[in-house]
């Protein structure tokens, strides 16, 4: 039986959609933090957040096996 649920934040990026992708198999659930609502790889789902202020997201960590944080600067930069 697979895990329920992991929490990308920032994973609607370069890394969080391979991410994404690849725990697809492993998990039945996988929930993206994003500022970029409609940005979610295929087969997630989006909670809307800014990375500062608590909100309706919070509700998503309750019972999740794993949180993985991939917010912060961007990669594709010099």
């Amino acid at each position: 039986m697979k895990p329920s649920r992991i929490i990308l934040s920032g994973g609607s990026g370069f890394l969080g959609r391979v991410l994404a992708r690849q725990l697809a198999n492993s998990y039945r659930d996988i929930v993206v933090l994003t500022r970029t609502p409609g940005s979610a790889p295929p087969h997630t789902r989006e909670a809307s957040w800014d990375g500062a202020t608590l909100g309706p997201w919070q509700k998503e960590l309750d019972g999740a096996d794993t949180v993985i944080n991939l917010a912060g600067r961007s990669v594709d930069c010099r």
